[in-house]
């Protein structure tokens, strides 16, 4: 997403590609939950060897939105709330590899320690008459933050994704729209390793870099059409960006897909599982490099629904991991309360246990967000005032308690009862986290299967009033635990095995 301009329409270039191999179901189905009862009687039940997708984290994007962050006087306090320990403990942050950086220096000699009275955050960056210092803004803000959370924060994942390459590589020679010059591909290789080469001299290194953001739209602002990606960027990373990076940034992953439909619509979007399956059938050499395949979490502009929620199987074949690195929905009106973070707890599930994605970054982490939910953190652009939503404290129930190297685990339950659980373990501890997005508590009884419990079973609750609230703590009779889940909650439980 860009700037809350809708990205639902579709163009009618995407309109006239079709997938060149066989197309996907469409309608969403439940996948998670199994109507299971183990020898033990639980109501839930946990199997400690039945090992699904590795975690690699959550995270959140910033990128076009570095500004608005960069300005904003409390700064500090919305970072800790993204990265912090009594915060989300984030481990992934996603920028942008702008298209106007100065190419010698890629503005690393900028200052970006500007005091926050400097009249230059004044300004209101996303309009037609400050489109020179907007850039500035992001470039600095983005700087800014990335070091922050570096710093201060140590997140690790630094992601970057690429809206368009420089005017002057494109076909059109416009930042908008058109797509990248044949003739200018390994220029644009060696942009993006120039660009791995500056943050990595300014104290950050590149975890993962995508050369295509979306790359079956054709936004209005910054974007670069790959079509179709079997002849067009999966070339492009096998013949330049692949064995250029393979040579001055080896540890660095590359990220391909990122469409912004998960899944097919009709057969007139590919989507992302689509895009990245002919990708990989006709250009095998890819997974001669570090890759992570992904997709963007945005409804259906027709249906208003979910494409369908389902794994990248071609993929999962091949050993790659599979993340989410965008979602929100710019269509839904502003909403902080509890129902919306109802909605999106539910969607990460179904992320986390019907594709098996192994991270999700939701776009955006904080932004001037008062009429849609893109936004975690709704920040005013009187650079004071801000607020935390619903949806951002149900994301915590996940990154705070999930460790980064978890592997998820099946869990068995009654998916009709209307309750959602999803478990993952790491070492010897592991986690439930469990939704009721009914108006009444729900009582439930979890085992688990395959390894022995010990000690209690502690839950932290975030619901209408609470955020991360410790709850008493449960033991168990005869390796059950019975929980008692609150009415509109969604509760993360921490145990051990011996």
């Amino acid at each position: 997403m860009k700037k809350m301009i809708s990205m639902l329409a579709v163009t009618v270039s995407a309109a006239c590609l079709l997938s060149c191999t066989d197309a996907t179901e469409l309608s969403p189905v439940e996948q998670g939950a199994v109507n299971s009862r183990s020898v033990s009687g639980a109501d839930v039940v946990l199997q400690w060897n039945t090992e699904e997708q590795t975690i690699d984290g959550f995270g959140v994007a910033q990128a076009g939105w570095s500004d608005y962050l960069y300005a904003h006087r409390k700064r500090d306090e919305i970072m800790d709330t993204m990265f912090g320990q009594n915060g989300l403990r984030l481990s992934i942050l996603r920028g942008e590899v702008f298209p106007h950086y100065d190419e010698a220096t890629f503005n690393m000699d900028e200052n970006i320690d500007l005091p926050l009275d400097d009249p230059f955050f004044d300004i209101d960056f996303n309009t037609d008459a400050h489109r020179t210092e907007e850039a500035v803004a992001q470039r600095n803000g983005q700087l800014w933050i990335m070091k922050k959370a570096k710093q201060q924060y140590g997140v690790d994942k630094l992601i970057f994704s690429t809206w368009s390459a420089p005017a002057y590589m494109k076909s059109n020679g416009s930042t908008s729209k058109g797509s990248l010059s044949r003739s200018h591909y390994q220029a644009f290789a060696d942009y993006l390793s120039a660009f791995c080469d500056a943050y990595t001299k300014a104290g950050l290194p590149v975890y993962a870099i995508s050369p295509a953001n979306e790359p079956e739209y054709a936004a209005e602002w910054n974007s670069c059409l790959w079509l179709p990606g079997t002849t067009t960027l999966g070339p492009f990373i096998v013949n330049n960006l692949g064995p250029k990076l393979a040579q001055t940034h080896p540890e660095t992953k590359i990220i391909f897909g990122e469409n912004a439909q998960w899944s097919a619509i009709l057969g007139f979007v590919m989507g992302s599982k689509n895009y990245v399956r002919d990708i990989l059938n006709l250009n095998t050499r890819i997974t001669n490099f570090p890759v992570i395949a992904a997709g963007h979490g945005y409804i259906d502009p027709v249906t208003k629904k979910d494409p369908a929620i389902e794994p990248f199987d071609k993929a999962e074949s091949k050993g790659i991991p599979v993340w989410l690195t965008e979602i929100s929905d710019p269509s839904e009106s502003y909403d902080a309360t509890m129902t919306s973070g109802l909605k999106w707890a539910k969607k990460f599930h179904r992320f986390l246990c019907e594709a098996n994605a192994g991270a999700i970054v939701w776009w955006a982490g904080a932004l001037p967000d008062g009429w849609t939910t893109e936004g975690l953190i709704n920040i005013d652009k009187n650079r004071v005032d801000y607020e935390v939503t619903k949806r951002c404290e149900v994301f915590g129930n996940f990154s705070r308690y999930i460790p980064v190297g978890s592997k998820r685990i099946s869990a068995q339950y009654n998916s009709e009862l209307g309750y959602m659980v999803s478990g993952y373990k790491y070492d010897k501890s592991y986690t439930a986290v469990a939704i009721n997005p009914s108006d009444s508590e729900v009582v439930i009884s979890l085992a688990l299967e395959g390894a022995q419990v010990s000690g209690v079973l502690q839950g932290y609750v975030t619901d209408d009033t609470r955020k991360w609230e410790a709850v008493e703590a449960a033991w168990s009779a005869d390796g059950v635990y019975t929980l008692t889940l609150p009415a509109r909650s969604v509760v993360s439980y921490i145990g051990t095995v011996q």
